[in-house]
């Protein structure tokens, strides 16, 4: 199957079960597709917490578990398939290499650079923070390196460390959003790219492209942080489709987390718990049966506040009165019934959480493709690493 064709099935699946996923659990109080999937909205419903938690982590589980009400999930398993990167590099076991990286961020370059064909062009490393992989791709490859970063005081922090190691990369301070970027893009460049964030990755492409690059290495990463609220189709393909992704549908492409710990999981869904309270007693206030949004706040209001001092903090921020007897109790017990039901409702769209992201990777497979690149779309480590394990490698096709 040729990515054209892996992108059309996708495409058909997500745009044919759109009301499946596109959608604001948040912000609603019942099923919305519940006439249309009785069966579904009915197993759901009788999840408890733990066990939504357990297929959250599990994806296959949760493909199998909701495949007897839902059987197009098994075609939405199949279509998430992504063939695992071969080890083209063996890497060096120098411990100096990972000074200052943290653990699992370093077992993350190194799987990304163990993925990459042995070419030794001049490498050009976009957004590189202190240049973690710039300096294992250095010595592993054999080649000059040039680190763009946007930070000066991270490039100079880096630019230490490489020194340190005697290591040939210059980090460059640089904005690779801006015009001046193309001083340092060449053609007889290989770009390496591990969790650039939405505009920036997309930046890599064109800029990529434009320069004619021999080769290009990107893990795309947070596709919803664009200037653009609507999303921006990048290939010929993928501007035919009907389908139109807001801001939020492509967050929840990389929703998952799989190293949040079980005190941040407590807190994460107290303050979802104590906003849904809230969420109900402001709908009786003002009469109104609308969600309002109430702003972040900080983590010390959760571990020594109560939930009757959160709707006193929430309501001045949203210039409300609270007046009257209000039973406190009451409402948090509804905050806590309507968080059960959110996780009931997002369990459903976390089967489409993996295709949409292959969606989005696709439209970037496909851009490369219509530029004159021959491409290959991997895994390049295990999803407990990080779910962000995708590789897009691109070789000019001269």
């Amino acid at each position: 199957m040729s990515y054209r064709q892996w992108f059309h099935q996708l495409d058909q699946l997500l745009t044919e079960h759109r009301a499946l996923w596109q959608l604001r659990p948040f912000a609603l109080q019942q099923i919305p597709w519940q006439a249309q999937w009785p069966n579904l909205a009915a197993a759901i419903s009788a999840l408890t917490l733990p066990q939504i938690q357990a297929l959250t982590e599990q994806p296959r589980q949760l493909y199998q578990a909701l495949a007897e009400y839902f059987p197009d999930a098994h075609q939405l398993h199949r279509l998430t398939r992504v063939p695992v990167a071969p080890v083209l590099q063996a890497l060096s076991h120098d411990e100096r290499l990972s000074y200052e990286v943290p653990g699992r961020k370093w077992q993350q370059i190194r799987a990304f650079v163990q993925a990459l064909p042995p070419q030794s062009l001049p490498i050009l490393e976009w957004c590189a923070g202190k240049g973690h992989l710039g300096r294992l791709a250095a010595q592993t490859l054999a080649a000059p390196v040039l680190s763009l970063e946007l930070d000066p005081q991270l490039c100079q922090e880096g630019q230490r460390l490489a020194d340190r190691l005697q290591i040939a990369q210059r980090l460059q301070a640089c904005d690779v959003l801006d015009e001046q970027v193309q001083q340092y893009v060449q053609p007889d460049q290989q770009a390496l790219a591990l969790h650039a964030c939405g505009d920036l990755h997309v930046a890599l492409l064109h800029q990529g492209s434009q320069h004619q690059l021999k080769s290009l290495a990107l893990s795309p990463c947070c596709y919803h942080r664009t200037r653009d609220d609507l999303y921006q189709p990048l290939s010929q393909a993928v501007r035919a489709s009907t389908l139109q992704l807001s801001r939020q549908d492509r967050q929840l492409a990389v929703q998952e987390s799989v190293t949040a710990g079980q005190r941040v999981r407590r807190l994460r869904d107290q303050e979802v718990c104590w906003r849904l309270g809230f969420d109900a007693l402001q709908r009786q206030l003002r009469g109104v049966d609308d969600y309002l949004p109430v702003p972040p706040l900080q983590k010390q209001h959760l571990t020594q506040g109560t939930f009757q001092q959160f709707c006193h903090w929430a309501a001045e921020r949203k210039q409300l009165v609270l007046q009257g007897t209000i039973d406190f109790a009451a409402f948090e017990q509804i905050g806590r019934q309507r968080h059960l039901q959110i996780r009931q409702l997002e369990l459903v769209c976390h089967l489409f959480r993996r295709p949409l992201e292959l969606w989005l990777v696709l439209d970037r497979v496909l851009f490369l493709e219509e530029q004159g690149y021959q491409v290959r779309l991997h895994e390049f480590c295990e999803r407990s690493l990080t779910p962000r394990n995708l590789i897009i490698q691109a070789q000019r096709l001269d």
